[in-house]
């Protein structure tokens, strides 16, 4: 996008000087960056909806309704393009939004806020990300769901040793064994989904949780433009969902990422030398500067640590929120980048879960050398116990015969 004016890359509510340059690049943090990112299309979706129920209710009329409809579309393939740009100066994208609106078409620019704050304004916005980035998250979990479920049929009588407190411990199979996080996912989904019905609500048109007075607002008509399931109807909840919608939505996305920790421990188990179960193309592993033989399983060591760090994301948005009254609080922005950086490392982990599960290699041979005798112990109380022998006894007499006792 061509450079804006100087006067017109102002906050919108700025009448006179700014503020200290301190204070703006502190208050401001990232937003602007996260916004110019992440955010444009659906504000973009949020406000073509509020233009329409503008123009419905008599504020906007219809030339003007296409002519911010243009400057909207135009503004999301902009972004697209990689020219839309929003600077620390305009605070968000909502400004340069309306300030792109305002130097191209004039009155329609200025009237675009009519019946909003920047409040339900940024709300909605974050509430389209997160009904979307819900439900692409969900279809990814399923996915991998369904890769894992591939891989468990393929190798299901595949002997495997079963492991507790990282200890050979009974036999089991590798269909077992990848089974076992294909079904933690489709749990997990029940999760993802209700989540999402939660959050598939429309906050526009509770401005700064407070509603609009002397103006009547068409609250089902952008529900629907939207395409949320209904309106959230108090609009002093839409502000207190703020932060809380988030934090809702990253514990769902927390089991899945747990499960993918959990998995990538595994991994570097079984894929070391001393094991060598399972292996990747060499697309999937990385070398070392001074050692030429190595091939690192990083992408797991990365998984297991991104496992935490999404936890550290989610506990920042929750620790953030806790104590805040029920008004709008300038604190809640800063739940917007753990929450932006959490969603997006979820994805891209499934995503790379995705690529890398159907590319597993099984060795069989080495699985079958390493069911060794200890694995069958337990088999050998039980065939007692079918015979009738009392379960304690069993145990005993089977336990010193293996320990030479």
């Amino acid at each position: 996008m061509a450079a804006q004016p100087a006067a017109k890359r102002t906050k919108l509510w700025q009448v006179g000087d700014g503020p200290h340059p301190l204070v703006e690049k502190y208050t401001v943090g990232e937003d602007f960056r996260i916004d110019g990112q992440h955010m444009i299309p659906f504000d973009v979706q949020a406000s073509t909806a509020h233009a329409e129920m503008l123009c419905s209710i008599g504020v906007l009329t219809k030339p003007e309704l296409e002519q911010a409809k243009k400057g909207l579309a135009e503004v999301e393939a902009e972004w697209r393009e990689g020219r839309f740009e929003v600077t620390c100066s305009q605070e968000d994208c909502h400004t340069a939004i309306e300030q792109y609106l305002t130097t191209k078409y004039g009155d329609v620019g200025k009237k675009i806020h009519t019946g909003r704050s920047r409040n339900d304004q940024s709300l909605t916005m974050l509430r389209l990300y997160m009904k979307t980035r819900l439900q692409e998250f969900a279809e990814l979990s399923n996915s991998v769901a369904s890769k894992f479920s591939d891989l468990a049929k393929l190798h299901q009588d595949v002997p495997m040793p079963g492991y507790t407190h990282m200890q050979k411990a009974m036999p089991t199979t590798v269909g077992t064994w990848l089974g076992s996080f294909s079904d933690a996912l489709r749990d997990a989904d029940r999760v993802t989904q209700g989540t999402r019905d939660l959050v598939n609500q429309n906050p526009l048109g509770s401005a700064a949780g407070f509603g609009i007075n002397h103006l009547v607002l068409d609250r089902k008509k952008t529900t629907e433009l939207m395409n949320f399931e209904r309106l959230q109807e108090n609009v002093m909840y839409c502000g207190f969902s703020r932060g809380y919608f988030e934090m809702v939505s990253l514990q769902a996305m927390n089991i899945p990422m747990t499960i993918a920790a959990r998995f990538a421990t595994d991994m570097m188990m079984f894929t070391q030398q001393e094991t060598a179960f399972f292996s990747l193309p060499a697309g999937f592993v990385t070398g070392s500067s001074i050692m030429p033989q190595k091939k690192n399983y990083d992408l797991f060591e990365i998984m297991r640590a991104n496992g935490k760090v999404f936890a550290s994301l989610q506990s920042q948005v929750q620790s953030t929120i806790v104590g805040l009254g029920s008004g709008y609080h300038r604190d809640l922005q800063v739940t917007k980048k753990a929450f932006v950086e959490a969603v997006e490392l979820a994805m891209d982990t499934l995503r790379l879960l995705e690529a890398s599960i159907p590319e597993l290699v099984v060795h069989k041979e080495r699985l079958q050398e390493a069911m060794t005798q200890e694995l069958y112990v337990t088999d050998e109380v039980y065939k007692r116990v079918a015979a009738g022998e009392l379960f304690r006894d069993a145990y005993l007499d089977v336990k010193k015969s293996y320990n030479g006792a």
